[in-house]
C-alpha cells in the first residue's frame, strides 16, 4: 500500500478549496449580473421617462395660456402636463407601479444680475416612477424597486405686447350706453368702433398671465390707457378690457405718435429677450403730421384759409389764395389790393400784397420775428382734395403734454394756422422721421412714394361678392401719382411748395400734402422700430379698409408690417401694379421696393367687414403663442 505523501495532501486539499471558491464567486456574480440587467431595465425605463418629462414641459408651456392669474395658470398647465405625461408615460409601462407616480413643475420667470425679469418663464418638469427588481430582489442586495428620476425644461419667451388702437372719427361712433360696456356679441349693424372694442377684447383672452399686455388709443392726440402689465387679464376697472370699453371714436390719426409711444413703452419695460410686440389696429391713412412747426416770417403764395367758394357768393375761378404772377385768374378779391378768400365767407382774412412789397397778391404774415415754433400735431380733418377739405391744429401729441402755444398775433388753429402762421412742414418730425423720404431695400434715402402722390382719384370698386361694412362704400380712392392728373391743382410735385422761400418743403396749407408727410412718418417710424436690435419688436397690423369718406392706401400697413411684398386689396379686382414696380404678377402682387430683409416682418390682416375683425386678430394671436424649446 503506498504511502500518501504531504504533496498528495495538499493537492487534494486544493480541489476542495477550488469548490468552495467557485461557490464564492458564484454568490457574487448574481448581484453584479442581476445589478446589470436591472440597471438596464431601469435605463430603458428612464428613456422613455424623459422622453415624457420633455413632452410634459412643452405641454406645460402651451398650457400656460389662457387663464387668469398666474396660480390659475400654472394649475391649468400641470393638468396638461401630467396628461401628456400618462401619454407618453402610461400607467404600468413596462411593469412600473400604478402607484408612486410624482410630476413636479416649477416656472420661474427669469431674472438678470440686476434682478429684472429678462422675458423667459423656464418650466421645468421632474417626474419619477417606481420600477420593480428582479435579480436585485434576491439575497443578499434585497432590493424590491427602484426609484427611476427623470427632468425635462422648456423655455417660453413671454410677451411684452402694446395694442395700438385707431379711434378717429372715420371709425364711427359707438351708441352713448355702449361706452364702458364690454360687448359680448358683434351685430352686421355695430360701428367699426364698436366691433373694434368687441375684437379688441375678445383678442385679450388668447395670451398668460406671465405676458404683460399694455392698450394705447390715438386720434391725434396719443392716449397711454392701459400701461404694460401682468395684471391685464383682471375684471373690472382694474382690468385692460375695461380700458378698451371706455374707448369713443372721434377726431383724426395720428399714428406715428401712436407706434413712437408704443414703442418708448416696451423699452421701458425693459424685457430684452421676451417677444416685444406692436400690434396696430387702424382704419385709414394717417393724417396728423407732429413737429416744430416753423412760423411763417415770409410773404408767398399759398392756398387761402378757407377753399372753395361760399353758397350765394360769387368767385372768380376757384378760389385759392395764390400768386397772382402765376394764376391770377383763382384769386378772390373784393377790388382792393387785399387778395381775400371768397368775399363774405366766415373766418377769411385778408392778405395784404403791400405787407410783402411784393405787389403779387401774395398771402400777408403775421410776424416777422424769427425762430418761433408751433410745436404740436396739425391734421387733415376732412377731404383730402386740392380744392377743397379742412385742416386742424395745433394739438397735443400726448395726452400729457402741455396745450401748443401760438405766437402773439398769430392765427391760432384750424385752417388760418396751417394756411397764415405755420411756414412749412418740417422735412424731420418731432420724432426725427423724415417726412420726404423714405429708405428703400437697397439702404438708400430716397423720395417716398408718396412724394407726389394725390389721394382723391382712381377710384376702384370691390367685387359684389365681397361683404362690405354696413354703410360703407364698395367704390373707394386709391390715390394715384400727382403726374397723372395733370389738370389737378397745379400739376405735379404740388405736395411741395414749388417756388418762393420755402421750396421744397411739405405744404402745410394742403389737406393732400399733410396727408402725405404723414404717411411718410409714420413708416419712417416703423422702420426705426424694427432696426431697434436690442428689443426686436415686430409690429403686426389690422386694417379694416376704407371706413367713412378717406381714401384707401394700398401698401402703407403693408410697409409698416415689413412685407416682402405688396399684395393687392379688395377694392382692385384685377389690380394693376404701379408704375415703375418689380416683380409683378398676375394678380397685382409686386415687390416692395422698401422691404428690410434685416428686419423682423409681422402680419398683415386686413379686411373691408367689421364681421371678420375678430378672425383677424385671431390670425395675430396664432402667431404669437409660440414656445421654444
Amino acid at each position: 500500500m503506498p504511502q500518501r505523501t504531504f504533496e498528495s495532501i495538499r493537492k487534494s486539499r486544493e480541489r476542495g478549496i477550488a469548490v468552495y471558491l467557485t461557490l464564492i464567486f458564484l454568490l457574487a456574480m448574481i448581484p453584479i449580473v442581476g445589478l446589470a440587467i436591472d440597471g438596464g431595465y431601469a435605463f430603458v425605463i428612464r428613456t422613455r421617462l424623459s422622453a415624457a418629462a420633455d413632452s410634459a414641459s412643452l405641454a406645460a408651456g402651451r398650457g400656460i395660456n389662457l387663464s387668469g392669474t398666474q396660480a390659475q395658470a400654472n394649475a391649468q398647465a400641470t393638468a396638461q402636463a401630467t396628461a401628456f405625461f400618462n401619454a407618453n408615460f402610461p400607467s404600468g409601462y413596462m411593469n412600473t407601479f400604478t402607484t408612486g407616480r410624482v410630476i413636479t413643475p416649477s416656472f420661474t420667470v427669469n431674472l438678470d444680475s440686476n434682478g429684472n425679469p429678462t422675458g423667459i418663464l423656464t418650466i421645468a418638469m421632474s417626474v419619477s416612477v417606481q420600477a420593480p427588481t428582479y435579480f436585485m430582489r434576491m439575497p443578499p442586495v434585497s432590493v424590491n424597486s427602484l426609484t427611476i428620476n427623470a427632468a425635462g425644461t422648456a423655455t417660453r419667451r413671454n410677451l411684452v405686447m402694446e395694442l395700438v388702437l385707431d379711434k378717429s372719427i372715420s371709425m364711427g361712433q359707438r351708441p352713448t350706453g355702449n361706452i364702458g360696456v364690454i360687448p359680448t356679441t358683434l351685430n352686421a349693424s355695430d360701428t367699426p368702433c364698436q366691433a373694434m372694442v368687441y375684437a379688441a377684447t375678445q383678442f385679450l383672452t388668447y395670451f398668460s398671465p406671465y405676458d404683460n399686455l399694455g392698450e394705447i388709443s390715438f386720434s391725434y392726440t396719443i392716449f397711454d390707457d392701459y400701461a404694460l402689465s401682468t395684471n391685464y387679464w383682471q375684471s373690472g376697472s382694474t382690468g385692460m378690457a375695461n380700458s378698451i370699453a371706455n374707448i369713443q371714436c372721434n377726431d383724426n390719426t395720428n399714428t406715428t405718435a401712436a407706434l413712437y409711444r408704443a414703442w418708448r413703452d416696451i423699452q421701458a419695460k425693459n424685457e430684452k429677450l421676451a417677444e416685444n410686440v406692436i400690434v396696430l389696429f387702424t382704419d385709414g391713412v394717417p393724417n396728423g403730421v407732429n413737429a416744430a412747426f416753423p412760423v411763417r416770417t415770409s410773404v408767398d403764395s399759398r392756398y387761402s384759409p378757407a377753399q372753395g367758394c361760399p353758397s350765394g357768393q360769387t368767385c372768380p375761378g376757384t378760389c385759392w389764395d395764390v400768386s397772382s404772377t402765376s394764376s391770377g385768374t383763382n384769386l378772390c378779391t373784393n377790388g382792393s389790393t387785399d387778395a381775400v378768400v371768397c368775399p363774405g365767407a366766415s373766418g377769411c382774412v385778408a392778405g395784404n400784397a403791400a405787407s410783402g412789397g411784393s405787389g403779387t397778391g401774395g398771402m400777408a404774415v403775421c410776424t416777422t420775428t424769427t425762430n418761433q415754433f408751433v410745436t404740436g400735431v396739425i391734421t387733415q380733418t376732412s377731404g383730402f382734395a386740392t380744392g377743397g377739405g379742412n385742416r386742424g391744429g395745433p394739438y397735443k401729441m400726448f395726452s400729457t403734454d402741455a396745450t401748443p402755444t401760438i405766437p402773439s398775433g398769430c392765427p391760432g388753429s384750424d385752417n388760418l394756422l396751417t394756411s397764415q402762421t405755420i411756414a412749412y412742414i418740417p422735412d424731420t418730425d418731432f420724432f426725427n422721421n423724415s417726412t420726404l423720404n423714405l429708405v428703400n431695400a437697397s439702404g438708400t434715402s430716397v423720395s417716398s412714394l408718396w412724394y407726389q402722390w394725390l389721394y382723391q382719384v382712381n377710384q376702384q370698386c370691390a367685387p359684389t361678392t365681397v361683404t362690405i361694412t354696413q354703410g360703407n362704400s364698395r367704390c373707394k380712392n386709391l390715390g394715384d401719382y400727382w403726374t397723372n392728373y395733370a389738370t389737378t391743382g397745379a400739376g405735379a410735385d404740388h405736395n411741395t411748395f414749388t417756388g418762393g422761400p420755402y421750396m421744397g418743403h411739405n405744404r402745410p396749407d394742403l389737406p393732400n400734402s399733410i396727408g402725405t408727410a404723414s404717411m411718410t412718418s409714420a413708416t419712417n417710424m416703423a422702420y426705426a422700430i424694427r432696426a431697434d436690435n436690442v428689443y426686436n419688436p415686430v409690429i403686426d397690423t389690422v386694417y379694416l379698409q376704407g371706413n367713412g369718406g378717406d381714401p384707401v392706401d394700398r401698401s402703407f400697413l403693408q410697409l409698416v408690417s415689413n412685407q416682402q411684398t405688396i399684395a393687392p386689396i379688395i377694392y382692385q379686382a384685377n389690380p394693376p401694379c404701379p408704375t415703375g414696380s418689380t416683380g409683378c404678377q398676375a394678380d397685382g402682387t409686386y415687390n416692395n421696393p422698401y422691404y428690410q430683409s434685416s428686419q423682423p416682418t409681422g402680419i398683415w390682416a386686413p379686411t373691408a367687414n367689421t364681421l371678420e375683425l375678430t378672425a383677424m386678430f385671431q390670425e395675430i394671436a396664432s402667431s404669437l403663442l409660440r414656445i421654444s424649446q
